[in-house]
């Protein structure tokens, strides 16, 4: 029986033994169960700050770009057009106006222009068209405005009673343009004058300006002319041309192509044979004397008295001539292969009616040599 109680108690003792081995073994895993699953949720926990602030980060980045860029446009569209710009132009104006003969009016930003012939700027930009399109056009003085053609300065020349150049000085789409009105209505172009286009750039740039006197080609004429200002024997200045009428333009007949060329104060006609007469435009102050030798004659024979016909035209007579018609020179429009093309009519005579015209290009001259228009009073 004691024996049998020994075993029994020795059984009794591992059974405790085994199952206190077998709790310090679940303990242990437990342990490192729980120290994994702590691992596992501060990995969990610190990657999804980490993944907050990258996302944070981005936004915070995203949001300072488009702040600059912003920054940026705004800084670029407030130094287009200045006062110190502004300054710079009407200086350049000045000068170039009494290079030109001609004295302009500036648009003060408040009370509008008016113009010789019968516009009212800036308010009559509403309904401008240049070169015969409808576009949005108006004042605004920094130039960043959402018109076409942003308007930042206005000068304007009143060469008669009824007629008058003006200018609008603009920026389209941030770029300096320069156009030009000198009809009575209200369709405006971009300018063909060199001068006035690369200086507008200039000052739009912050670079310098040059003011260029009219060429002279006959070493008679050696003097600019300031307004009215007297050049001698006669002159009170020069006459200039109207500005669409500039440049070179071809006219074919049977016996050849015929060349034009007009400028500010000049025009040069060269016939199929190449003989050349030029002709430099003043405005007469003093009657014409009746006994000039022929010496003087042939001194002068560049020189023509000349006056503007409205707003698009030219008339012209000898220095000393006292009889007969003089020649004249007009621009005009016609639709050609669908498109408006500008011609020059040159006439020669007492009257109105046309001799010859004048195309833009060699070609158009050719094409149209036979061509008669409706709107054109003909010589012949």
């Amino acid at each position: 029986l004691i024996a049998g109680s020994s075993n029994n108690v020795s059984g009794y003792y591992d059974t405790i033994e085994k199952d206190r081995l077998l709790m310090k073994k679940l303990t242990i895993i437990s342990s490192v169960i729980l120290s994994s699953l702590l691992i596992l949720t501060g990995c969990g926990s610190n990657s999804s700050k980490k993944s907050n602030v990258t996302s944070k980060v981005k936004v915070v980045k995203q949001s300072s770009s488009k702040e600059k860029q912003k920054s940026v446009t705004k800084k670029k569209s407030g130094v287009l057009w200045n006062s110190d710009k502004d300054s710079r132009l009407e200086d350049f104006m000045k000068q170039w106006g009494e290079a030109m003969d001609q004295t302009y009016t500036k648009y003060d930003g408040t009370n509008n222009i008016q113009t010789a012939s019968g516009m009212n700027y800036p308010q009559d930009f509403g309904s401008a068209t240049v070169d015969g399109h409808d576009i949005s056009m108006a004042w605004n003085k920094k130039g960043t405005g959402k018109n076409d053609y942003n308007v930042v300065a206005i000068y304007n020349y009143n060469n008669s009673s009824s007629s008058s150049i003006t200018y609008a000085f603009t920026l389209a789409d941030g770029e300096p343009i320069v156009l030009v009105n000198e009809d009575s209505g209200n369709n405006w172009s971009e300018t063909k004058n060199k001068s006035l286009k690369e200086n507008f750039v200039n000052i739009f740039d912050g670079k310098a300006t040059h003011v260029e006197k009219p060429a002279a080609s006959s070493s008679s004429v050696k003097n600019s002319t300031k307004g009215t200002e007297d050049m001698g024997e006669g002159r009170g200045g020069y006459i200039t041309t109207p500005e669409a009428m500039r440049g070179t333009w071809y006219s074919e007949s049977e016996d050849g192509m015929k060349k034009l060329i007009i400028s500010e104060h000049e025009i040069t006609s060269i016939s199929t044979d190449g003989a050349t007469s030029h002709a430099i435009l003043y405005k007469r102050t003093k009657d014409i004397p009746f006994d000039v030798g022929e010496a003087e004659r042939k001194s002068k024979e560049e020189w023509r008295s000349a006056d503007n016909v409205g707003t698009n035209g030219i008339s012209m007579r000898g220095w000393y001539q006292l009889q007969g018609g003089g020649e004249h020179f007009s621009t005009h429009e016609e639709e050609i292969n669908g498109q408006k093309v500008t011609l020059v009519l040159y006439g020669i005579g007492a009257n109105d009616a046309t001799d010859l015209v004048y195309y833009p290009s060699e070609d158009l001259a050719k094409q149209q040599s036979d061509v008669k228009y409706g709107d054109i009073d003909y010589k012949f």
